[in-house]
């Protein structure tokens, strides 16, 4: 489909994008020949057609420059009829190149403060039991294992790389499961982000020096001895209130206290969930 009675545009021509948030724009130079009429979409989604490009200034700073003449009239921009003078087209240029600026002179300050920090890292004491320089999920399964057994002796933890981009680690009783993420949560080097339904790199300069992969999962089990503090602690604050149900560990491993006090608790699987939630938060 083409675009119909399309008219050339002018320098000082306001137009607006929703891509990368930047909105409103003025057109502060055109290249080449424009051919309008000849712009045109397949299945209102594909732009072809043009033959100029047109350098845009935005209000909210920034610039883009040799956007196609196809692209201009895509489903992606807007054209308006309002045209800025001369003056406050240079004014909107100027603001924009000003915002150039200081993202590149802040890209510019982060990058250097990542490689100072990468420099740091080679030699921080606390890290130096650590191997370097690698790549995957096998740097990631020796780090986190040498720093969990150096922080929690005594513990015995299964740490295994579970494919290229991701590690498991497991382990019974011992330190809380928040307390083994201050250790493993540092070693994911990206996050999934649902506005891109994708997933997006996150690096940091630990992870380029010590290895990072996408996924650590974590999964603290619970020895029946654990499991019986738990349901004692329970059964002696609430039994008295639960109408004569028995709070016991048979009970709980078979999962018959899910549906006893479930109108005790904010949450929906009663007493089951609450032994639950305290033995989150026990330590061995």
């Amino acid at each position: 489909m083409k675009i119909q009675n399309a008219q050339s545009l002018v320098v000082g021509q306001v137009v607006s994008t929703v891509l990368y948030n930047r909105g409103r724009g003025v057109i502060f130079a055109i290249h080449g020949e424009q051919k309008p009429a000849s712009v045109g979409s397949l299945s209102g989604c594909v732009s072809y057609g043009g033959n100029a490009t047109f350098d845009i200034a935005f209000e909210s700073g920034g610039i883009s420059r040799a956007l196609p003449e196809s692209i201009l009239y895509g489903k992606q921009w807007s054209i308006f009829p309002e045209i800025k003078s001369g003056k406050e087209t240079t004014r909107i240029v100027k603001q924009a190149e000003a915002e150039e600026r200081r993202k590149k002179q802040a890209r510019e300050e982060e990058a250097r403060k990542y490689e100072a920090e990468c420099q740091r890292l080679k030699t921080a004491p606390e890290y130096a039991s650590l191997s370097q320089d690698k790549n995957g999920a096998v740097q990631v399964t020796s780090n986190i294992r040498r720093e969990l057994k150096a922080k929690f002796p005594g513990i015995k933890f299964s740490v295994r790389k579970r494919s290229y981009d991701s590690v498991s680690v497991i382990w019974t009783d011992g330190p809380t499961e928040e307390e083994v993420k201050s250790v493993t949560d540092k070693y994911k080097d990206s996050y999934f982000d649902p506005m891109q339904d994708m997933s997006v790199s996150s690096a940091s300069p630990f992870n380029r020096i010590f290895g990072g992969v996408g996924y650590v999962f974590t999964d603290r089990n619970y020895s029946d001895a654990m499991k019986q503090k738990a349901v004692d602690t329970i059964a002696k604050k609430y039994g008295s209130s639960l109408e004569g149900e028995e709070i016991t560990l048979a009970r709980f491993k078979s999962g018959e206290l899910y549906r006893v006090g479930r109108d005790c608790f904010w949450h929906s699987q009663g007493v089951h969930g609450e032994i639950n939630r305290i033995l989150s938060e026990m330590k061995a």
